[in-house]
This record gives structure tokens, C-alpha cells and sequence, in this order.
């Protein structure tokens, strides 16, 4: 059915206020006004938290559409453009890789790609179950009960992601506190801790990248580690990666590398618990692994949001909705996931899923660069957690679990679990 935004706003924003973001619904899930927008309204105006009005896709193929359509800009740094925050936030950013379009993206994502082939992330198996064996043998030897988000989730990623780009260990606990704050959508004095965060993260990889090019340039040949390699890394068609693209590199690798692929995990895991029945059949069929591992993506999809983009010219979309030159849209992934007229009872968890074309690492120029190495991290995570844990539940009742606010990531603030 066609339709055109401009007729259907006011009646979407009867149940939700149109202001985002939009309250998760249980256990943090998809929010319920992207169900009600979709069926009513799937072109419709929002409010941002910087008061700006935006337009809100919520079907598959409008998602799709405006993230792989050239006419969709993420560069949003001239005056008047649309912003998440009325604060500065990590979209204005020039150097940012998620902040440009091609060719200059392109010729970004070409120096780092080699690193997160599907080849290169399963080189990275046998140490991710390592260090996966290594961090359960610390939980079991405390004993119940256990945060799992804190002595697994996230330790697991972050230990990955500052191997590969050859962090210091001592530093790994640094990250924790940067990329929450950094990720927060909320007002007031956030503003402010976003700034230092932001600041004291880029003073941080600074410095890390000059101790490497001091190393570097003390020994014959580089060592093997993703800094190095950057370093190192010229392109067919430019010269070295500046001071500043290289340090927005290695942020962005470091957020990405262990927050959402952590939240995931947890979010994973309590999908599981909550239906037994599918992590028995998961413990009985291991080969059903894989499959789980992208049902916890499509259903868990810690990221309720979206990165901004605008149109460059006006485009009308699969669904007839219009957009208009210079406007803003968002196309969050969790709405596309959810999408009935794509995924066949698209609320149910099942592991057995088959033709699950699930969106949650982006798709089109963007597509997420670490989406292999973090699959393999998911696989390993769960098998290792199910294969050595038999009897794991949660700790506390359903009803006691809190869940993180006011942040471009739904996850949980704790997981308890005994066994």
C-alpha cells in the first residue's frame, strides 16, 4: 500500500507522542511504536532530542532502501542539518568513518577491511575460545551467584578487540566507562560527560597510536597487530591514514568491537533462559549454533536506533512515502527485524529460523566492518557458556532485572545467574 507521510503523521504519534527515543518494550524489546507506525503509518514525522523533526521508516524495504540508496547522505556538518543531539555529539565528526559518504569512506574502509574478512575472524577462533575458556574457569571458581555481564560479556569482546589492535591489557578496563557515556542520548549534565568522555578517549588513542609509531620505528618490522598494520597501510589510490582518521579509526573499533557485540551476548543469553525449551534443543543439536547466533542478532539487536541520514535529493520510497530534498531520516534496523511482511512471527524467538535476512549489522557502504569477527565471538561465547554450564538460570526473578536508559544501546545492567 502506498503511502505518503504527510498524511499519516498525526495519527501515528497518537500512542507514542512522536518524540524519540521510544520507550523498549519487555525485556527490551523492539519498542511498540514501531509496530503501530509500521501498520499505520510506516513514513512518519519524530522529534529527536535536539527538537528536530525527522522522518521514521519502519518496513524492510524503506529501511533497506535508505541505507543503501546513494541519495541518503550520512554527511550531516553543514549548517541547518538535522542532529540527534542539540549538544556535540560524534556525528559532526569530519574524520569519522560512520560520518562520510563515498568515495572518501571507501577509501577508508579499504586500508582496514583485510582485518575482518570472514577468513581473518576465524583465525581469531581458537584464541576467542581461549580466552572464553579462561574467563568461565574464573566464574565457576568464584561460584554462584555471577553477574555474567560483568565477568563475561564484556570482558570476552574487549579482551578480543584490544588483542587485535594491540592494546596493553592493563588498559582494557579504560574502554568500560568511555563508550557509555559517549553512547548516552540523555540532557542535561550528559552534555558535559560526553565532551570529557570524548576527550579523554581521543587523548587515550593518541597516545597509543604515538607509542606504537615509536615502537615501530625501533624495530625491522612492524608487529602484528591492527595499529601497526594502520600504521603501515597505504591504498592503491592515497597516501597514508591521517593523525586524525586514525585515531577515529581505532574509537570507533574499540566501541563497536565490544559494546553492541556484549549487549548482544547478554541480551542472548536471557532470551535463552527465558525459553528452555529452545536452549535445551540448542544443548541436544549443536549444529544448530549458528542458526541461534542469528536469531539472537535479529531479535536481540541491542541498538533500537539508527545513524541520521539525509536526503540528497527526493526520493520516494518501497512503501510511497515520500522524502523530500534535505530532509532527515532515521531507518532503525530493530523496526526492519521486526517486520512481519519479511519474518514470519517475527515476535517469536526460534532458533530454527531458517531465511533469516536479518539486518542488525547494517546493510549497503556501511555494513558493519566487524560483523564476522563478532559472529564468531557469539558462536564461541554460547557454546562454550551452554557446553560447560548445563544447569545455568537466572539468579533473580524476571521482574527484578534492570535495564539500561537514556542510551543508543538497550541492554541489561546486570545478568545474575547461579548453576
Amino acid at each position: 500500500m502506498a503511502v505518503d507521510s504527510s498524511s499519516t503523521v498525526s495519527d501515528a504519534a497518537g500512542d507514542d507522542g512522536g518524540a524519540y527515543p521510544f520507550e523498549p518494550g519487555p525485556f527490551g524489546s523492539c519498542p511498540a511504536a514501531y509496530r503501530r507506525r509500521r501498520k499505520d503509518a510506516p513514513v512518519s514525522t519524530i522529534a529527536l532530542p535536539s527538537g528536530d523533526e525527522v522522518l521514521l521508516v519502519t518496513r524492510y524495504d524503506d529501511i533497506r532502501e535508505v541505507h543503501t540508496n546513494p541519495d541518503f547522505s550520512r554527511n550531516l556538518r553543514y549548517p541547518g542539518a538535522p542532529r540527534m543531539l542539540a549538544t556535540a555529539d560524534f556525528g559532526e565528526d569530519p574524520n569519522s568513518l560512520i560520518n562520510m559518504d563515498p568515495p572518501e569512506h571507501a577509501r577508508l574502509r579499504r586500508i582496514v577491511q583485510g582485518a575482518f574478512t570472514p577468513r581473518a575472524a576465524e583465525k581469531w577462533r581458537p584464541q576467542i575460545r581461549a580466552i572464553a575458556e579462561e574467563l568461565l574457569d574464573e566464574v565457576i571458581a568464584a561460584g554462584p551467584p555471577a553477574d555474567l555481564r560483568t565477568a563475561f560479556a564484556f570482558p570476552l569482546p574487549m579482551e578480543v578487540i584490544c588483542r587485535l589492535l594491540g592494546v596493553p591489557p592493563k588498559d582494557s578496563t579504560l574502554f568500560r566507562g568511555w563508550p557509555e557515556t559517549l553512547l548516552s542520548l540523555t540532557g542535561g549534565s550528559a552534555a558535559q560527560e560526553r565532551l570529557e568522555a570524548g576527550i579523554a578517549f581521543a587523548t587515550y588513542v593518541d597516545e597509543l597510536v604515538a607509542d606504537h609509531r615509536r615502537a615501530a620505528a625501533a624495530r625491522p618490522s612492524p608487529r602484528p597487530d591492527l595499529i601497526d598494520e594502520l600504521l603501515n597501510a597505504r591504498d592503491e589510490d592515497a597516501d597514508q591514514l591521517g593523525a586524525a582518521e586514525l585515531t577515529n579509526m581505532v574509537r570507533g573499533l574499540i566501541i563497536a568491537g565490544h559494546e553492541t557485540t556484549a549487549n548482544a551476548f547478554t541480551r542472548g543469553v536471557l532470551a535463552l533462559l527465558r525459553h528452555p525449551q529452545q536452549l535445551a534443543a540448542l544443548r541436544e543439536h549443536p549444529e544448530l549454533l549458528a542458526g541461534a547466533v542469528e536469531e539472537v542478532l535479529r531479535a536481540e539487536i541491542p541498538g533500537h536506533g539508527a545513524l541520521l541520514r539525509v536526503a540528497k535529493r527526493d526520493v520516494r520510497l518501497p512503501s510511497g512515502g515520500q522524502v523530500r530534498t534535505g530532509q532527515g531520516v532515521l531507518a532503525p534496523f530493530v523496526a526492519a527485524n521486526q517486520d512481519p511482511d519479511r519474518f514470519t512471527e517475527p515476535e517469536a524467538f526460534d532458533i530454527a529460523r531458517t531465511d533469516n535476512r536479518h539486518l542488525s549489522f547494517g546493510i549497503g557502504p556501511h555494513y558493519c566492518l566487524g560483523a564476522n569477527l563478532a559472529r564468531v565471538e557469539l558462536q564461541v561465547a554460547l557454546e562454550v557458556l551452554v557446553t560447560r554450564l548445563p544447569n545455568l538460570r537466572l539468579a533473580v526473578a524476571e521482574e527484578e532485572l534492570s535495564w539500561a536508559a537514556g542510551s543508543r544501546v538497550c541492554g541489561l545492567d546486570a545478568l545474575p545467574v547461579t548453576w
